[in-house]
């Protein structure tokens, strides 16, 4: 919040013969405009050249908003008394009301020119150099006024917001504690301050100041979108709703307060309230490209993937290098299937923050290097590295030498697979470069070799054999085979927004059906879960691991041993699927692009059957029909 001064009214003296402009005058201090106006003009029309009825007239039309006027009568003054520092201050704000930043100024300097010491010459000065970007000389002139009127609030703020812009926070901060000390229940200030403490990264702060701006002024609505947008940002979207519809109702065509909204209210999974707000908030600014971003977002999440496209292709109109809008635009293209466009656009994951960096190779791009190492390196989760494995002997066969660097968790399980395929594997973290010739992404490999459609998959399976070592190690551990053994994982790696998670308790329809040993593949389990899963009235068919499983290896020789295997989508699902198990893959509304949208079936893994939800975060549905699907498989 920044505050301008206006007009410059110098006292004056006046002789007789001014009697009809001094009045003119009177009537204009005192607020009654129209007399002022009469007065002035009658002034005017006795003397065409009467310096102070022009200024003052010009005065008057700044007022009225007739800046164009108001220049005109104040400049004509101006010429009549070139050495007034006043008149020149004047003219300089109905410049700057017009627009005419660099004109006004011109007349600030020569006001101070005329008059150094001329504190709201310099003070205006400043509102000028910031209104036309230049915030260096705009806190040299705020810093300039401060020496003139050390104890001015107002020039306080106006230089902690030039700092501000300067992004020097820590001086602007102790500028707007300077407001504060002057002028305690300055709402400005408190809402500036609590920005220079967000910026510093003093959060509690800056939500403390944002509070004190609303208690000095309740309808403050750039307070309340700040105070909203922070406790968002900060893991509280619940209580930034009801701010934020406060900055929205305050200022209803402002659109990031509706950007704001939507935003929390997606965070919250609450996305098909989120749609209409984001939508209004590019009604009001069709190039609020991050805003196309999140509407698209949040159709995706709500499954509808062709409107989700519709809003991404719009965010790269806008702006055509953003990885987001491009990555998510990958993401909706696969998910329907379109790999052919989708696969090319999901390159774009390679752009987006916290990618690993590629090395310094060239680019593999499916070309024969006979005699020469291809580099591949897994990237992501350990499923997409156990979903894509499949196409590294094609690559391999196109190389001299293909070098596979995974994740150390997956080196024991993958070497049987890269000693056929005459791959040398590695682990991404023994520290050690790898000398090689060219370089490709593990999910980058389709598309390199072209095979770009869904039918192009290749899936056969098993396309992975667990190692002879593992197989001996867990022989005999699970029992005899009287009984139907399924393995069962519930959750995988919790990130923010995770939808792939069921709460071990929704698991009891599954866990009630008789003739099944339950084996637990999730390597870690919470003393609340194992306490429910003990609670069970079928708990002696539930039987957990948990620490025994050291590695990929060792769940994948245990998944080998098994009859089928129940998972959401977690690695264990795509270890299944590699391994050619018979599995129920348990997935949320919006699944990931790999699912495809609403069959039940998928080409990367033939014996896998697919149960989705019908509705977000609904998982009792999906569970009685895996539950359902279970019981109706022969013993």
């Amino acid at each position: 919040m920044w505050e301008n001064a206006g007009f410059a009214f110098p006292a004056r003296s006046f002789s007789v013969m001014d009697t009809v402009f001094a009045r003119g005058f009177a009537a204009h201090r005192d607020g009654r405009l129209t007399d002022a106006e009469r007065d002035y003009q009658a002034a005017l029309a006795a003397e065409p050249h009467h310096v102070d009825a022009l200024h003052y007239l010009g005065v008057l039309r700044h007022q009225q908003g007739q800046h164009a006027e108001a220049a005109e009568l104040v400049r004509r003054a101006v010429d009549l008394r070139p050495t007034d520092a006043g008149l020149q201050l004047n003219l300089g704000n109905a410049l700057k009301a017009l627009g005419r930043l660099d004109d006004a100024i011109e007349r600030f300097r020569n006001a101070l020119t005329l008059a150094p010491g001329f504190p709201i010459a310099q003070y205006n000065l400043g509102n000028a150099y910031t209104a036309a970007g230049r915030h260096e000389d705009a806190a040299d002139a705020f810093e300039k006024t401060l020496r003139l009127q050390p104890d001015d609030p107002a020039a306080w703020n106006n230089f902690g917001n030039a700092l501000s812009s300067l992004r020097r926070f820590k001086d602007a901060a102790h500028a707007f504690r300077r407001t504060l000390a002057l002028r305690p229940r300055h709402a400005g200030a408190h809402n500036n301050l609590g920005m220079a403490l967000n910026a510093l990264g003093d959060t509690l702060g800056a939500i403390a100041h944002f509070r004190a701006a609303l208690d000095v002024e309740p309808n403050y609505a750039a307070a309340h979108f700040n105070l909203g947008n922070l406790l968002d940002a900060n893991g509280h979207p619940d209580d930034a709703l009801p701010v934020l519809r406060k900055a929205v109702a305050l200022q209803p065509h402002f659109a990031p307060g509706y950007f704001g909204l939507g935003h929390a209210l997606a965070k919250l999974g609450r996305h098909d309230e989120a749609v209409p707000h984001f939508e209004r908030a590019v009604g009001l600014d069709p190039k609020y490209g991050v805003a196309w971003l999140c509407l698209g977002n949040t159709h995706l999440a709500l499954g509808a993937h062709r409107a989700a496209l519709r809003a991404f292709d719009q965010a790269l109109r806008i702006d055509p290098a953003m990885p987001a809008a491009h990555l998510n635009r990958a993401l909706a293209l696969l998910t329907i299937g379109d790999y052919a466009r989708g696969l090319s656009a999901y390159e774009w994951r390679l752009q987006t923050p916290g990618s690993e960096p590629a090395p310094r190779l060239p680019r593999w791009n499916g070309e024969p290097m006979p005699g020469r190492t291809l580099l591949v390196r897994a990237e992501q989760g350990f499923g997409d590295t156990l979903q894509f494995a499949r196409f590294v002997p094609f690559a391999a066969k196109l190389a001299g030498k293909l070098v596979l660097e995974v994740q150390p968790a997956l080196v024991p399980l993958l070497a049987p697979a890269a000693h056929a395929a005459r791959v040398e594997l590695k682990s991404k973290s023994d520290g050690v470069p790898t000398p090689a010739d060219a370089f490709c992404p593990l999910l980058s490999l389709p598309l390199a070799l072209g095979m770009t459609s869904p039918d192009a998959i290749p899936a056969r399976a098993p396309y992975l054999v667990v190692p002879a070592d593992y197989r001996r190690k867990w022989r005999g551990s699970i029992g005899g085979q009287a009984r139907r053994k399924i393995g069962i994982t519930w959750s995988g790696r919790m990130q923010p927004g995770e939808t792939r998670s069921v709460e071990v308790t929704e698991l009891g329809p599954l866990f009630a059906l008789e003739g099944i040993d339950w084996v637990v593949l999730q390597p870690f389990v919470t003393d609340r879960e194992r306490d429910v899963l003990r609670a069970h009235r079928n708990t002696k068919s539930i039987h957990l691991l948990e620490a025994r499983l050291e590695n990929f290896a060792d769940t994948g020789a245990i998944v080998d041993r098994l009859d089928a295997v129940v998972s959401v989508d977690t690695s264990v699902a795509h270890l299944a699927g590699a391994l050619g198990k018979p599995a129920w893959v348990m997935l949320p509304f919006a699944a990931d692009w790999r699912w495809g949208v609403d069959a039940d079936a998928t080409v990367w893994y033939p014996r896998a059957r697919l149960v989705r939800q019908r509705a977000p975060g609904q998982w009792r549905e999906v569970i009685e029909a895996t539950a359902a699907a279970l019981a109706s498989v022969p013993a």
